[in-house]
């Protein structure tokens, strides 16, 4: 539990040798609950606490039934809008160093649903297959057209792996900048039906510059990430009769299906054609506003 008064928010004085920054208490977390057309999820959150005079960016979880319609992403973010979402809830929680060394760092959360901007009949979220499929386009159509000069500006997935804790198939990954240390990317998708999608991100912030080896001598990322592990090992999703039907008929469809135990990183630069699915070779005119 961080103690307020040997970790208040101030910096008056500078932090000698590693620091071991402490954030909110995942003890005191309460549980929240959120409700989808065909499923119910619940983990448990601490409360929105962002570093001082830092933007607030918390989403707060409506007291309704989300159907996940979603709306189009900034086109930069996402050139070829071939993905819709719909931010459910999102925190930022600092993390401060002792006796007045100030903030240290911050992790950002969000949960959002996802489609596809144009419906495609012949997917199937549920199937582990498509599931990936989805994952990896998504990405790529929100990350993989980042570039810094000719290189990539980001790399992923990384330390891919398969989660069998959730009544439907769940994978986990990394992501990291190419260019530039000091962030930590990790990403959780699973479908809520066959055409839709839950992605839960985290983003870790050490405020140190250099590698990430020396980053991590300044500043350890351990309490982030054991936030992260705790956040993630609260997760619940109780599903519908109608939904667990169908999760059922993929099984016994597809009884060796399974999510990959691993995935190498993808080849990026890289773009996603408008079906939102089809990764393409990167191609920096192909997204461009036309020249009027």
């Amino acid at each position: 539990m961080r103690n307020y008064i040997k970790y208040p928010p101030f910096e008056w004085r500078e932090h000698k040798g590693q620091c071991i920054p402490r954030g909110p208490s995942f003890r005191w977390a309460r549980e929240v609950t959120i409700r989808l057309t065909n499923c119910t999820l619940a983990l448990r959150l601490p409360r929105h606490a962002p570093e001082p005079g830092g933007d607030s960016g918390e989403w707060r979880i409506l007291p309704r039934i989300y159907e996940l319609e979603g709306r189009n992403h900034n086109d930069r973010r996402m050139p070829s809008q071939s993905w819709r979402y719909e931010g459910i809830v999102a925190r930022n929680w600092a993390f401060y160093g002792p006796w007045f060394t100030g903030c240290m760092g911050k992790v950002h959360f969000s949960l959002v649903g996802l489609r596809l901007s144009e419906p495609n009949p012949q997917i199937n979220f549920l199937h582990p297959k498509a599931l990936e499929t989805a994952a990896l386009s998504y990405i790529t159509a929100s990350w993989g057209h980042e570039v810094y000069g000719s290189k990539p500006y980001y790399q992923a997935p990384l330390n891919w792996t398969p989660l069998h804790e959730l009544p439907v198939p769940t994978l986990c990954f990394d992501m990291k900048r190419v260019i530039q240390a000091g962030v930590r990317y990790r990403f959780i998708f699973f479908p809520v039906g066959r055409d839709k999608l839950i992605k839960i991100s985290f983003s870790c912030y050490q405020y140190a510059t250099g590698t990430q080896e020396e980053i991590d001598a300044r500043i350890s990322p351990e309490p982030m990430l054991e936030l992260v592990e705790n956040i993630l090992g609260s997760l619940q999703v109780s599903l519908s009769p109608e939904l667990q039907r169908e999760v059922d008929a993929v099984r016994e469809a597809y009884p060796d299906a399974a999510v990959s135990p691993d995935c190498p990183p993808l080849d990026w630069p890289a773009h996603v054609d408008r079906d939102g699915l089809t990764i393409l070779p990167y191609d920096e005119k192909l997204y461009a506003e036309p020249v009027r």
